[in-house]
């Protein structure tokens, strides 16, 4: 939760920071620069899941029981919360492009 509610709030003040400097963009530059954030978005939810596999195999290989089974429960917390954080990520992203532009 902390971790997305810094990432919000940097975002957030970034964008007041640099909003009276920022150049429009035309709707068709904004389109085209939605197209990398849906990317953005898809790549980090793909490597959530590569994260969580990972972690899971670790969890495998160096350890047994109960406290193999406490190591996968917490991956697959963190792949949860990496893939709650990139909605948010597309989110801010989507604004940043719509506030931009003319």
């Amino acid at each position: 939760m902390n971790k997305t509610l810094i990432a919000a709030l940097a975002a957030a003040a970034a964008t007041m920071a640099l909003g009276a400097w920022a150049d429009t963009v035309t709707p068709s530059q904004a389109d085209a620069q939605k197209t990398p954030a849906n990317g953005d978005y898809k790549s980090s939810k793909a490597q959530a899941k590569a994260d969580f596999n990972q972690n899971k195999h670790d969890c495998k290989q160096t350890t047994r029981g109960a406290v193999e089974r406490a190591c996968k429960k917490d991956a697959k917390a963190q792949e949860a919360q990496d893939k709650a954080d990139a909605p948010l990520d597309y989110k801010v992203d989507k604004h940043d492009i719509k506030a931009n532009t003319k």
